[in-house]
């Protein structure tokens, strides 16, 4: 008996240090990119201090993606303090640290989190969904249905998480498959799986003021001295992902021949069946909060400044405007005694340290990175140009958005776009094109990626179903969802993001 506990006691400690080793492995390979790059020679025409900024963020980037989010972003910071960039000594420590913290980027994605996150904290993520799934419009269609389902996947991927949306879909589409008896080993079993991760995947950048969108609009704008255009930059996202679920069906009946004949037997009444309690007065409010947010926000761009109120809005800004809903949020008291935003708890629950630090060292670094101080932007030209140089709009497009595809298939998205956001400003000035609708298209394309656990968060949650999915269904419908992708943004993306920006 005692050779058996001890054996047990042998395997279950073993993963424990297995992954120990693993993540000692990985620390030492990103600090040692970061130590290597502080001691190599400047490759010209990159400097002294351009080396040091280059391998503080390739380190970054393979720690984010193998590692953590946190502690390489603060160490990440630090390197850059000690290389001089932002100034010697101490006041250079301090200005990397007040520049990196202290930007509207870093305190909107701090206060975003909360108050999108109350969203999810008071509940009201299973009523966005139920909402969706009870609509009479998907009796015995089972296209309607997918498209209302994968709308519903969508629409709460963008207004909370794709984490929160795919919990939620993932497990109403388990049911699903069990009550029309459609086995594992049928061909829609893991389509559908696939099929609820790209739709939740490709509304995450529908809202470019959360989130991981939020890192890449904001290193954008920074580099190019441009701003975004909210509505263009929301209807650009509606329009792409509508149109690439609709190509998926497509594929679901050209080229994945899957026999959808079992959904015709589809009711409302087989989601009804287990009915929600009614909606309490928070969720209602946060419901509401949603929309009156939304419409501050867009309003400036519709409506004439002459309309009382619309300068302040357009002053307010989102910052502004996602400090106004909290404290308003945090005044109303519900009938329980508790403000509506129980600021705390929320705090508590919803804010991601991981993405708060991501944030503020990708976008500060991706902008020193693009200063000429550096040099790493003219190296990147020279180094570049026999691909990208002198290419046709069209197949400039096409070489962004593949190398997009791969890089963060491999390593953090929103990360993989900051660095090519550099990339295709310059070869955009360089040839005279306008940057915004290259740089927006692959803002968006970089969350396509699914065929490796490293591409996301939840593309990691998506290859650990191991119970619903297998890494050969992922790659043999992912493979050609991602090549579809690459072709309409190319085809339909670029012309259409030139109109809208």
């Amino acid at each position: 008996m005692a050779t058996v506990a001890k054996k047990r006691i042998s395997r279950t400690s073993a993963p424990p240090v297995t992954n120990n080793m693993k993540t000692y492995i990985h620390t030492v390979i990103g600090i040692g990119i970061m130590i290597l790059f502080y001691l190599l020679p400047p490759i010209e025409p990159i400097t002294q201090t351009g080396m040091k900024i280059a391998g503080v963020f390739l380190g970054m980037i393979y720690l984010w993606s193998t590692v953590s989010s946190t502690w390489p972003s603060i160490l990440g910071l630090f390197l850059i303090g000690l290389s001089g960039y932002a100034g010697e000594g101490y006041a250079g420590m301090k200005a990397v640290g007040l520049n990196a913290f202290g930007t509207d980027t870093v305190l909107l994605a701090l206060f975003g989190m909360v108050l999108f996150g109350a969203v999810e904290y008071v509940g009201c993520s299973q009523y966005i969904a139920r909402w969706f799934l009870t609509r009479p419009i998907i009796n015995g269609r089972p296209y309607t249905f997918l498209f209302v389902f994968f709308s519903c996947c969508f629409f709460l991927s963008a207004l909370t998480s794709p984490i929160t949306s795919l919990f939620i879909l993932w497990a109403i589409a388990v049911d699903i498959l069990n009550i029309l008896k459609i086995e594992r080993t049928e061909r829609f079993y893991p389509l559908l799986i696939i099929g609820t991760f790209f739709a939740a995947t490709i509304g995450q950048p529908m809202l470019p003021f959360k989130g991981a969108q939020l890192i890449v609009v904001s290193a954008y704008e920074k580099m190019s001295g441009q701003t975004i255009n909210m509505v263009s930059y929301i209807s650009f996202n509606i329009i792409m992902s509508t149109i690439l679920i609709l190509m998926f069906f497509l594929m679901i009946k050209f080229l994945f021949r899957i026999d959808l004949s079992k959904l015709k037997n589809i009711h409302v009444e087989q989601f009804k069946a287990n009915p929600l309690p009614p909606m309490n007065e928070r969720q209602k409010m946060f419901l509401i909060m949603i929309l009156v947010y939304i419409s501050m926000l867009l309003a400036p761009n519709f409506l004439p400044a002459t309309i009382p109120g619309m300068k302040l809005l357009n002053n307010m800004g989102v910052l502004g405007v996602t400090f106004f809903c909290i404290v308003v949020m945090c005044i109303i008291q519900c009938s329980d005694g508790k403000p509506a935003l129980e600021f705390r708890a929320v705090a508590s629950k919803q804010v991601s340290w991981d993405v708060f630090f991501l944030i503020a060292a990708a976008v500060y670094t991706a902008n020193a990175l693009s200063n000429n101080v550096t040099g790493i932007k003219e190296w990147m030209i020279i180094a570049l140009n026999p691909i990208l140089g002198g290419k046709p709009e069209l197949v400039f497009a096409f070489l962004l958005l593949i190398a997009a595809l791969i890089l963060t298939n491999f390593a953090n998205n929103a990360a993989m776009a900051v660095v090519l956001m550099p990339i295709i400003i310059a070869f955009c000035e360089q040839g005279g094109l306008p940057s915004t609708p290259f740089a927006m298209g692959v803002a968006m394309m970089v969350f396509v990626a699914m065929l490796t656990p490293s591409a996301s968060p939840h593309a990691g949650m998506m290859h650990g179903k191991k119970e619903l999915i297998s890494t050969k269904d992922i790659m043999g419908f992912g493979i050609p969802i991602c090549i579809m992708a690459v072709i309409v943004y190319a085809l339909a993306g670029f012309p259409i993001a030139k109109i809208l920006f």
